[in-house]
C-alpha cells in the first residue's frame, strides 16, 4: 500500500514487532482509561513508556504518542474528570520520554471538529466555552512548547451530510470546478471543504495566542456505504476523496 504512516489506537506489541525495521512512521495512543491514573503518577507513565516505547523504539519508528481519542467529545461526569487531566498525563509521558532522551517523540492528543463552538465562516473560528479556558489554553501551551501537533480528526462527509442544502457535495469532495467561497473578514477564498475546516481550527488557536501550532489530520474519510437517505455515501465518493487526501 505504500504507507508512510500508521495509527494504532493502543499501543499493540504484535503490530509494533511486526513494523520493527520498516520505514513506516507509527503514531501509538495511551487509551482514553487510563489518562487519568497516568495524569497523577508519575511512576505510571515511566511504566507505560517503558512498556510501549522503550521496548520497540528505534528499531519501530514510533513517532507520535496520542494521549486518548477524542476524549473531549464525550460528556458524562467521569469523562469531564478526564477533560481535566488530558494535559497533566500529556506532560508526565513527555517528563518521561525526555528522561528516556528521546526528545523527538511528539505528544498530543487527537480531538474531533465538535471541539469548535464556530467554524464557518473560518474565520470565526472558536472553540467551545466549556473547555476552552480549562483545557484548550493549557493544551496549545504544550504543544506549543513542546513543538508539538495539533493533531485533528477531520470529516468532510459529517460536515455536509449534516448541512447538504447549503454545502454542495461536489465541494465536499474536492471536484474541480468553479466552486470557491471567500470568507467575509479574512477574504481568503477556499476551493474546498476540508480546507475551510482546517482553517476555522487555525483562527480559534490563533484567537488564543498560538498561531504558530502545526496541524496533523489524524483521521479522515469518507464513508463508503449509507442509508437510503445518506445518498453521497458511496464507494465512488469513498475513492476520490482517499485518493485526493493521499496527495495533500
Amino acid at each position: 500500500m505504500k504507507a508512510g504512516r500508521v495509527k494504532l489506537y493502543d499501543a499493540n506489541p504484535e503490530i509494533l514487532n511486526l513494523l520493527s525495521g520498516t520505514k513506516i512512521q507509527v503514531s501509538i495512543m495511551v487509551p482514553n482509561q487510563e489518562i487519568s491514573n497516568i495524569s497523577s503518577n508519575q511512576t505510571l507513565a515511566d511504566q507505560w513508556v517503558r512498556d510501549n516505547v522503550l521496548s520497540y523504539y528505534p528499531q519501530t519508528m514510533i513517532r507520535f504518542i496520542v494521549v486518548g481519542n477524542e476524549v473531549l467529545s464525550y460528556y458524562s461526569d467521569r469523562d469531564r474528570e478526564t477533560w481535566s487531566n488530558l494535559v497533566p498525563a500529556m506532560r508526565r509521558i513527555k517528563k518521561s520520554l525526555q528522561a528516556n532522551n528521546i526528545p523527538n517523540i511528539k505528544v498530543g492528543t487527537s480531538v474531533a471538529m465538535d471541539v469548535m463552538e464556530s467554524s464557518f465562516p473560518p474565520s470565526s473560528g472558536m472553540f467551545r466555552s466549556d473547555i476552552l479556558d480549562t483545557v484548550m489554553v493549557p493544551l496549545l501551551e504544550f504543544l506549543s512548547g513542546t513543538n508539538s501537533f495539533f493533531f485533528l480528526d477531520v470529516y468532510p462527509y459529517l460536515a455536509w451530510s449534516a448541512n447538504p442544502s447549503n454545502i454542495s457535495l461536489d465541494y465536499a469532495l474536492f471536484r474541480d470546478g468553479n466552486l470557491n467561497y471567500t470568507d467575509p473578514i479574512s477574504n481568503l477564498t477556499y476551493t474546498n471543504l476540508l480546507d475551510e475546516m482546517l482553517d476555522s481550527v487555525i483562527f480559534a488557536m490563533e484567537k488564543l495566542g498560538y498561531p504558530n501550532i502545526r496541524l496533523l489530520i489524524s483521521e479522515t474519510g469518507w464513508p463508503n456505504a449509507g442509508d437510503v437517505d445518506q445518498p453521497g455515501a458511496n464507494v465512488y465518493n469513498a475513492a476520490l476523496t482517499t485518493k485526493i487526501s493521499s496527495r495533500r
